[in-house]
């Protein structure tokens, strides 16, 4: 049986987290950035297109997400929850409670992080921060000493093939739904 070895989060990415940007959201506009918040990222990890903003700011350009980037929700009753960033969804700018981890696909399939932040051990990572009835804050620092418990990278690559697909089928489901709906 394969070894698996721990990891923290900030051995496989390109620097350390940073946070986003501290500006407003304004209505939506296509000829501004899409901003994308927390309450624009899903429990499944994807986002809910239905009612996203823009961000006009001059420094919306310094906090545009790259592919492979994941972005994680550092307070309130969103802690822990992600986005990773594909480039599928469109450019978008992250708001400022959220963390951004820029992933080394040199060092990891950067899709395995994805899976892994909706992981029962994820979980208990992020429900170890609260205290009773109190929702903990996890900041950069924490997030990029995660542990992450990850095989070798051909595994990594047979794991992230086999889920992408079943994503890609849960996706196509979803817009037959919608355009059955819509009929």
């Amino acid at each position: 049986m394969e070894e698996w070895k721990e990891y923290r989060l900030e051995e496989l990415c390109k620097g350390r987290g940073t946070y986003g940007i501290g500006a407003s959201a304004v209505p939506y506009d296509k000829s501004k950035y899409t901003y994308l918040r927390i309450t624009d990222i899903n429990d499944d990890g994807t986002i809910n297109k239905k009612g996203l903003l823009s961000v006009d700011s001059p420094e919306a350009c310094n906090y545009v997400l790259s592919k492979n980037d994941i972005v994680f929700a550092r307070t309130g009753n969103s802690t822990g929850r992600s986005y990773f960033y594909d480039g599928t969804d469109g450019v978008l700018v992250y708001a400022g409670f959220l963390i951004k981890f820029s992933l080394d696909e040199k060092k990891v399939n950067p899709r395995i992080l994805k899976y892994y932040t909706h992981s029962n051990k994820y979980y208990d990572w992020v429900n170890s921060f609260n205290t009773g009835s109190t929702r903990g804050n996890i900041n950069a620092q924490t997030y990029g000493n995660m542990p992450i418990l990850l095989p070798s990278r051909a595994i990594q690559d047979k794991i992230v093939s086999v889920l992408s697909s079943l994503d890609n089928k849960i996706e196509l489901n979803r817009r037959i739904n919608d355009n059955l709906i819509a009929a």
